[in-house]
């Protein structure tokens, strides 16, 4: 059965935490068991002065696009300082951190190649819902 076209509103998104001591959240906007196969589409929001462990994925190449603040990412060595408007790519297999410098929430709308089940994992976290800031964010973008 063919996927249908929809609007999906900032209030529709529910955002995971993957465990308690977790801050980033992180909303499925699409995802290979909603969109037949295809990409995984999220939205990440970080607290200031957040970072995200080291990690890589064999088989996936990742795109950040920054929504709203900054970034700091370390990819296989090298330093990479991203802001509102600007993105990223991080290659297949490529060991990479980032980081939320401050002094803001950080918003990035990420686009995931291959899912390898990353989708399915985020749904057995704890939900998270986005709360008033994060709304106001979305809707004036």
């Amino acid at each position: 059965m063919p996927v249908l076209p929809q609007a999906l509103h900032p209030e529709q998104l529910q955002a995971y935490r993957f465990s308690e001591s977790d801050h980033c959240r992180l909303a499925l906007i699409a995802d290979p068991s909603t969109h037949s196969g295809g990409p995984t589409l999220m939205l990440e929001i970080h607290d200031a002065t957040e970072l995200v462990p080291p990690h890589r994925h064999a088989h996936a190449v990742e795109l950040y696009f920054v929504l709203r603040g900054r970034v700091r990412f370390h990819v296989d060595g090298d330093t990479i300082e991203a802001s509102t408007g600007d993105s990223v790519v991080v290659p297949e297999g490529s060991l990479h951190d980032f980081e939320n410098p401050g002094p803001e929430r950080l918003y990035l709308l990420t686009v995931v190649s291959n899912d390898d089940g990353f989708a399915e994992q985020l749904r057995h976290g704890i939900p998270s819902p986005l709360d008033a800031e994060d709304l106001q964010v979305l809707r004036s973008l």
